[in-house]
């Protein structure tokens, strides 16, 4: 299974505070276009770091999961994330297009933990001057 506490270097022990810290310090150390050089290895390492902290600060997930029960997460994104988190303001000098997030493209993101396997769901939708397309890709890891 994956851990999530280990994603975001915190104990099980750990309070909302130090989730939100954890969080901050991470996203803001490996958002992808802070990390031009490896941009890709980033936007992994932000997507997992999205992924804990939804979990972790939300009640309800976090209790399924440290319960060893089945979590549904519903990150449509994790810029969205990022965004809500920081309210649209941002912390380092770069500048930051997300514009691929919201108008030409959007990318919905579903896991499920269900026994040992993490089902991930990733719905993309882009929007160009010659229509619409859509693809669904779904992940299955045993964890």
């Amino acid at each position: 299974m994956t851990d999530y506490y280990k994603t975001l270097g915190l104990e099980k022990d750990c309070n909302e505070n130090d989730i939100k810290c954890a969080y901050k310090k991470l996203a803001m150390k490996y958002h992808p276009d802070k990390n031009i050089n490896d941009k890709d290895v980033a936007e992994q390492k932000f997507k997992e770091i999205s992924e804990a902290y939804e979990v972790l600060s939300d009640k309800e997930k976090k209790y399924n999961y440290d319960n060893g029960r089945n979590v549904t997460i519903h990150n449509h994104n994790p810029f969205d994330i990022y965004k809500q988190f920081f309210n649209n303001q941002f912390s380092f000098n770069t500048d930051i297009n997300l514009s691929h997030c919201s108008t030409g493209s959007s990318i919905n993101t579903t896991t499920q933990i269900i026994n040992n396997k993490k089902i991930t769901r990733i719905e993309k939708i882009e929007r160009t001057p010659n229509g619409t397309k859509r693809t669904v890709e779904e992940k299955i890891e045993i964890i």
